[in-house]
């Protein structure tokens, strides 16, 4: 169901807050007053604060979801369809990429069926379906023999890093940096890639 006017904006200005202040650091009553609702106009639209949180993270999930549809049904490369995932990620603004990354590392303060919803559609919308894709890279044999796990979450861990708003001045633009750890990861995995040792 789409979102309220009210409820969209209640999700841009919470995403902005949660990402500068933390799940903890931020209260509703301080959420309330940023938004310009009451503080029971706030819960009318959203149970509490973790029900908020899991709705920001459904949100952004989805939308990468369409990113990653999109670049599926293109009938291109795997190395250009994650190319152009993570194009389409990086322009994301930075506090929607940076929600992702607090999420995990939020997880222990939300409860245990929140942690496991979150988890569950974290792998659905995103992971499973980057693992699906280099497997089938694979299996075409454009990859490499490998784990289409291990691979996916070595190219996640070289992306996290820029999903850090207060990391951007030192690492600078990550879609300038994107093509390089593309190339970084995509040439140790071609199949004609030369290891030392063979």
């Amino acid at each position: 169901m789409t979102p309220s006017r009210t409820q969209q904006h209640i999700l841009d200005e919470a995403t902005r807050l949660f990402v500068a202040e933390g799940y903890v650091g931020l209260s509703m009553r301080h959420l309330a007053e940023q938004v310009g609702v009451s503080k029971a106009g706030l819960y009318y639209h959203f149970r509490d604060k973790e029900t908020l949180f899991l709705a920001i993270l459904t949100q952004n999930l989805l939308e990468i979801e369409k990113i990653i549809v999109q670049a599926q049904a293109a009938n291109t490369s795997v190395q250009e369809k994650i190319t152009v995932i993570f194009r389409g990620i990086f322009a994301r603004s930075p506090e929607q990429q940076a929600i992702i990354r607090l999420a995990s590392q939020e997880a222990g303060h939300l409860s245990p069926e929140t942690r496991k919803a979150f988890r569950q559609l974290y792998h659905q919308k995103f992971t499973t379906q980057i693992q699906a894709i280099l497997q089938q890279g694979i299996d075409a044999g454009e990859l490499r023999e490998m784990d289409a796990r291990h691979a996916t979450w070595i190219l996640l861990g070289m992306m996290y890093p820029y999903f850090y708003p207060s990391h951007r001045k030192e690492m600078g633009d990550p879609q300038q940096a994107l093509d390089l750890m593309l190339t970084i990861f995509f040439e140790g995995a071609n199949r004609g890639a030369t290891h030392r040792g063979q």
